[in-house]
């Protein structure tokens, strides 16, 4: 009996899937390093200048992750079958990219929740009379 869902792949083919998502990794360092590299001169309306160093921190992100990827598929045995869970199909991105939409959506999905708990918690810091701020610690309030 198995428990969970687990996917039995041929070695050669997680070689294969890790040599793909390493190279997209690289391709997007790439890219971000010359979007650093950029001068104003280069800058347009549609496409304007980004703050360098967030150009660099994804340029290295990106740098990281292949050198990871890579790591993992050097290590893999092609005449082996290996059986993946879902953690190890995230943690190697043996995955199917999600679209740009759904990527999009779920990070303002979560940054709204924060958003929200963040604009929840100076509300009751607001509301709370000083006695139950003062027994409530961690609540900020606003005077």
């Amino acid at each position: 009996m198995i428990n969970g869902l687990q996917l039995t792949i041929p070695g050669e083919e997680v070689r294969r899937l890790l040599e793909q998502r390493l190279e997209d990794h690289r391709q997007r360092a790439d890219w971000w390093k010359r979007e650093q590299a950029r001068t104003p001169k280069e800058q347009t309306e549609d496409e304007p200048l980004l703050p360098e160093h967030i150009c660099e921190s994804e340029a290295e992100r990106h740098e990281w992750r292949a050198v990871v990827l890579e790591f993992i598929r050097d290590r893999i045995e092609s005449a082996e079958v290996y059986r993946l869970g879902e953690a190890d199909l995230r943690f190697g991105e043996l995955l199917p990219e999600k679209p740009g939409w759904l990527e999009q959506e779920e990070y303002e999905e979560r940054t709204s929740v924060g958003f929200h708990l963040e604009r929840l918690s100076k509300r009751i810091g607001e509301v709370l009379p000083r006695e139950l701020a003062i027994a409530a610690p961690g609540v900020e309030r606003n005077e």
